[in-house]
C-alpha cells in the first residue's frame, strides 16, 4: 500500500489503519511539540532550585536530580521522586571532562528514562553530542557537568529548555489586553478596527514593548524644528516602523516648494523622531541635501548627519553640515534651509519604551 493514514477507527483498504507503532506515534506526535521540559516560564525571576529537574550535588561526586516532568522524542516523561547519580572520576592531573544528564528515548525497550553520558578529558572538554535516531534512541539534555581535573568537585550547569507561554492575539487595542497574559507572552495587534497597526508586542521582565510592525509602516509628520518661519511650500513626510523590541526604522523627507529659504531662528534646524529616543548614549544619522538649483550658497548635493546627544530623551535630533569654511573645521549646525531644495534622512534608533 503506497498510502498510509492514521489513526481511524478501523482498518480499511484505502491505507486507513487503527493501530499505530511506537515508530509512527515518534513521527506524528513530534509534529506537536519539540523536546523541552512540561512547564512554561511564566515568572520575570527562577531560582535554579525551583525549576523542574533542579541539581544538587551531594558531597563532591554524586548529583541528585528533582522531579520534574518533559516531552522527549515525541514521548512523555514524568519523575515524581529525587533520583541520584555517582559521576565518574577523572583522574587526569590536566585535563578537565564535561559530562551530560540526559533523558533517552529507548524505542526499542519503549521507555524513557535518566542517564549520565560521559564525555572524555580533553584541554578544551566538550560534551558528547544528543542522540537523536528515530525509531531507536532520541536524548535531550538536562544538564551539562564540568568534571575537574584531579578529580575535583563536579560543577552542575542547567541544560533543559522549557515552553513559552503560548501566542496570542487580539482584535485590537492589544497594548492594554496584554497586562493580563503571563510574563514570556508574545501577543499580535490584527487592528481588525483599523485605527492603529498590525504589531507584534512582548511582554517580559522588563514590561510590554513593541516588538515588531507586521503590516505597512506608519506614516507621520515631522515637525522642521527651529525654522523661523513655516511657509506653506513646505512639506514633511514620514514614515516608521518597529523593527525589533525598542528599535525602530525611521524615514523623513522635507521638501521647500517655496521660493523661500527657511532659517534657523536659534540652534540647529532639526527634525523629529516619530518616538522618544532612549537617551542613555548618544545617536547619529545620515541624511543629505537635495539643492540642484544651488541656492542659499549651498552645493547641488550635500551629506548631512543627525546627531541627538547623550541624556537627551526627547524627539529632536540636530542636522549638521559640512563647513562652508574648510574641511578642517569639520561640521557645523545647518542654519538654512534653500528654496526648492529637500532634505532626506533614514536609519534605525533605540527608542525609549522602558522609560530609562
Amino acid at each position: 500500500m503506497a498510502e498510509i493514514s492514521f489513526p481511524f477507527n478501523k482498518d480499511n483498504d484505502a491505507g486507513g489503519r487503527q493501530a499505530v507503532g511506537q515508530g509512527d506515534w515518534q513521527a506524528m506526535s513530534q509534529l506537536w511539540a519539540g523536546d523541552r521540559v512540561a512547564a512554561k516560564l511564566t515568572s520575570s525571576s527562577y531560582t535554579g532550585a525551583a525549576l523542574p529537574f533542579a541539581i544538587k550535588v551531594i558531597g563532591d561526586r554524586t548529583v541528585e536530580i528533582s522531579p520534574g516532568e518533559a516531552w522527549v522524542g515525541g514521548f512523555f516523561y514524568r519523575l515524581d521522586a529525587p533520583i541520584s547519580f555517582d559521576i565518574g572520576p577523572n583522574f587526569d592531573p590536566a585535563k578537565d571532562r564535561r559530562d551530560t544528564i540526559v533523558l533517552r528515548a529507548d524505542i526499542p525497550r519503549g521507555s524513557v528514562n535518566m542517564a549520565v553520558v560521559q564525555g572524555q578529558p580533553s584541554a578544551n572538554p566538550i560534551a558528547v553530542q544528543p542522540k537523536r535516531k528515530p525509531g531507536q534512541e532520541w536524548e535531550l539534555v538536562i544538564h551539562e557537568l564540568k568534571v575537574p581535573r584531579a578529580n575535583g568537585r563536579v560543577e552542575p550547569f542547567n541544560r533543559a529548555p522549557f515552553d513559552l507561554p503560548a501566542p496570542v492575539a487580539f482584535p485590537w487595542n492589544a497594548g492594554d489586553s496584554a497586562n493580563f497574559v503571563p510574563v514570556g507572552t508574545f501577543v499580535y495587534d490584527l487592528d481588525s478596527d483599523g485605527r492603529h497597526g498590525q504589531q507584534e508586542l512582548f511582554r517580559g521582565r522588563d514590561g510590554l514593548v513593541p516588538s515588531m510592525t507586521l503590516g505597512k509602516s506608519f506614516t507621520y509628520t515631522p515637525q522642521l524644528i527651529n525654522a523661523a518661519s513655516d511657509p506653506k511650500g513646505l512639506v514633511c513626510r514620514g514614515r516608521w516602523r518597529w523593527i525589533a523590541p525598542n528599535l525602530a526604522w525611521f524615514s523623513v523627507d522635507f521638501r521647500n516648494d517655496s521660493s523661500a529659504a527657511i532659517r534657523a531662528k536659534q540652534d540647529a534646524l532639526s527634525f523629529q523622531l516619530p518616538v522618544p529616543l532612549n537617551g542613555s548614549t548618544g545617536q547619529s544619522f545620515a541624511g543629505y541635501l537635495l539643492n540642484i538649483e544651488e541656492r542659499s550658497g549651498l552645493p547641488n548635493m550635500a551629506a548631512l548627519t543627525g546627531m541627538a546627544w547623550a541624556g537627551q530623551r526627547g524627539q529632536t535630533v540636530r542636522i549638521l553640515s559640512q563647513s562652508a569654511n574648510s574641511l578642517m573645521d569639520g561640521l557645523d549646525y545647518l542654519l538654512v534651509f534653500p528654496p526648492r531644495a529637500s532634505i532626506v534622512f533614514s536609519g534605525v534608533f533605540e527608542a525609549n519604551q522602558f522609560n530609562e
